[in-house]
């Protein structure tokens, strides 16, 4: 086992939890209690916890690697504004 890379891949994975966890929360601040509230870095969580997922010492963890920009909040809406705006091109 590769004990450097698992423990730099749990880390990545701590911290990008930690920013889709704040990202959960300003989700429930303004979509469910209707209060004014941003976030400042909308995708660096899923980005964060996507490179910690890709680089575990497990085989086929790899093909994982998307769940967390889909889990966090501010990247999905970012992903989905981007489809939108793709698909309505000419």
């Amino acid at each position: 086992m590769n004990w450097p890379q698992l423990i730099i891949a749990v880390i990545l994975l701590i911290i990008g939890g930690g920013f889709i966890a704040y990202n959960a929360m300003i989700f429930w601040l303004t979509v469910v209690r209707k209060e004014d509230a941003s976030s400042v870095l909308p995708i660096f969580g899923g980005v964060i916890a996507a490179a910690g997922v890709a680089i575990l010492p497990v085989s086929g963890s790899w093909y994982w690697a998307w769940v967390p920009l889909v889990i966090d909040w501010g990247g999905f809406r970012i992903f989905l504004a981007h489809w939108y705006a793709q698909r309505s091109k000419p």
